[in-house]
């Protein structure tokens, strides 16, 4: 498939989530966006948002990936705190989080020193070729939308503690809670 057919195939997924209430919106390359992409901005409940973006990455030898990503920028979250938190704790928790969360990817980015920020990170091989395909999608954004959540939680409570082992033991205990 060429750009404008994987374009038309993004612009499916746009109409599909917006028939679910998602607020989704296409941004077409130009020489400001880089690749075409479907923007799908998620509010939990008044204090949580993150925006996903969605697109397709060419794999010649594989076929078409759509990746979603999203990010957290932490540079004034970790100004407010003590040099407690270093970039090792941050990187172990993460760790962490991604071994109980098997899908999807947390990554700590320092690329620019003065903006550290956590990206979260799935792809899929697909086509988006019917109803069901589209259906995946939507539930790949739901369960971003979960590790977000789990995300923040976490942060909250290793920005409190200090402590990756304490962090992860309350996370898992609040998991066990909810699955009760």
């Amino acid at each position: 498939m060429g750009k404008e057919q994987l374009r038309e195939k993004l612009k499916q997924l746009d109409h599909y989530l917006r028939t679910l209430d998602f607020q989704s919106t296409l941004l077409e390359e130009d020489t400001a966006i880089p690749m075409d992409t479907l923007a799908v901005p998620l509010k939990i409940g008044e204090e949580l948002s993150i925006d996903i973006s969605c697109n397709f990455v060419e794999a010649p030898d594989v076929g078409h990936i759509l990746q979603f990503y999203g990010q957290i920028v932490l540079t004034e979250v970790l100004k407010e705190t003590s040099d407690s938190i270093t970039d090792n704790s941050i990187l172990a928790l993460l760790n962490e989080l991604n071994r109980m969360v098997p899908i999807g990817q947390l990554l700590y980015l320092t690329d620019v020193p003065e903006e550290k920020r956590i990206g979260i990170r799935y792809t899929m091989l697909t086509d988006l070729d019917g109803e069901l395909e589209l259906n995946k999608c939507a539930g790949v954004i739901m369960l971003l939308m979960h590790i977000y959540e789990l995300l923040c939680s976490s942060l909250l409570i290793f920005l409190e503690e200090k402590s990756v082992e304490t962090t992860i033991r309350v996370i898992n205990d609040l998991l066990l809670e909810e699955q009760a």
